[in-house]
């Protein structure tokens, strides 16, 4: 009997399962390997699961640091993999004391959503109890990857592989290649979801991947559309779901996969309704005109997350009016044509630390006050003229949540100087 392996979840949501961790699930379970996925918890729910021995038989037990030493005696589980660690740092450090007290492997990373920058490695691999971290997508290599920490060789051999036995940290050193052959990827397996008790949940698809390279550049590897369209017809058989939510963050950049859902997933999986994000430069249509976007509700789409490239938005801190007037246009014909529309703006570049914060805030707050200047109709002067004489002037939006966002904003600028 193959080793068994414990698969924790920092994440777990009830919209939809982590695809990143069933992208790596998979194949060890190809392979003939005993996977434990469960969700860790940062703190115990109530105090009568702090004492899990009687009740792991029945299944009842909440995973948390807790009750975590137990449960690994238990099952005797051979090595721990957590694909998706950041902004666990805390629980990490519990979670590798207890790996290192029971003298069992711990490996960080290998999902395809969450890489560590090799500014944060070090704080991650000095934590004593983590035998190694590995940056980038690791679908192809997991095995063999498991294999050899379980075989106690050497770890470091593997590209994206890194331990702390190195003084000096190189990026081409530890970034694993872009993945290959994406046609061959495995249907995930989304089985350890509970699906009987989150009705709504969605099952998630994703029809490429990104990677980020040494040179700071990222190389976009598409699925063929078929592949993805034979994934949701299986998807939707397995686990009786017809509600399907895209996690490429700019789905509409392949056109033809684009396309190719509008026009085939209906009959692929009739009545099956999906959610996406797409991307948006304020120039290039991208498939976004309003007759596309149109046959898209057709065809089950129902929301659009909206990524709006900052570097077209915002130049030298001014909005540009024609990629304004553009969003603006794209989210009336989102709305005319049934979508409800969600907008993120990401912009790494300019927010650098913690006092860019209250920077930010204030920004925020001259536009509230510019918005309503320019749109305040009819002038104030005339709204006090046509006013009954016995009623007082009525608060405009900006008079009425203005003490909340200043009061908010001195807190905030407060606590941030505070820590810069």
């Amino acid at each position: 009997m193959m080793a068994r392996i414990l698969v924790l979840d920092l994440n777990p949501t009830p919209t939809c399962p982590d695809l990143s961790i069933a992208y790596l699930v998979t194949p060890l379970r190809a392979a003939g390997f005993q996977v434990d996925l469960q969700p860790l918890v940062s703190k115990p729910a109530s105090p009568s699961l702090t004492h899990p021995a009687d009740k792991l038989q029945a299944g009842q037990v909440e995973l948390n640091l807790a009750t975590l030493q137990t449960y690994l005696e238990h099952t005797q589980s051979a090595l721990i993999l957590v694909p998706n660690y950041l902004n666990h740092y805390a629980v990490i450090q519990g979670l590798a004391k207890c790996a290192q007290q029971l003298q069992l492997p711990l490996i960080l990373g290998g999902a395809c959503f969450n890489t560590a920058s090799i500014e944060d490695l070090p704080l991650w691999l000095n934590i004593q109890g983590v035998s190694a971290v590995f940056v980038g997508a690791a679908d192809w290599v997991i095995v063999d990857l498991i294999e050899t920490a379980l075989n106690k060789q050497d770890l470091s051999l593997w590209p994206g592989i890194y331990q702390n036995q190195y003084d000096n940290l190189e990026l081409e050193n530890i970034t694993a290649p872009p993945l290959q052959e994406l046609e061959l990827l495995p249907i995930p397996d989304l089985s350890d979801f509970a699906w009987q008790h989150y009705p709504l949940a969605s099952v998630p698809i994703l029809t490429g991947r990104t990677t980020s390279l040494d040179d700071q550049q990222s190389v976009y590897s598409p699925r063929p559309v078929q592949a993805v369209l034979d994934e949701l017809s299986i998807q939707a058989e397995r686990y009786q779901r017809k509600r399907f939510i895209f996690l490429d963050s700019s789905l509409n950049t392949n056109l033809a996969m684009w396309h190719g859902l509008i026009d085939k997933i209906q009959p692929i999986v009739p009545h099956c309704q999906w959610l996406a994000t797409i991307y948006f430069d304020g120039e290039n249509p991208l498939g976004l005109d309003f007759n596309t976007l149109v046959a898209a509700r057709a065809a089950g789409l129902r929301h659009l997350n909206i990524n709006l490239e900052t570097s077209q938005i915002l130049k030298q801190g001014k909005l540009s009016n024609i990629a304004i007037e553009a969003h603006r246009e794209l989210v009336a014909d989102a709305y005319q044509a049934g979508l409800s529309v969600r907008c993120l703006v990401k912009n790494s570049q300019a927010l650098n630390n913690l006092a860019d914060l209250p920077n930010t805030n204030d920004w925020v707050l001259r536009k509230l006050v510019e918005t309503e200047l320019k749109t305040s109709k009819p002038p104030v002067n005339t709204q006090l003229v046509n006013l009954p004489a016995n009623k007082p002037p009525l608060k405009s939006f900006w008079q009425h949540y203005k003490p909340t966002l200043l009061m908010h904003k001195t807190h905030q600028t407060t606590e941030v100087n505070s820590l810069v």
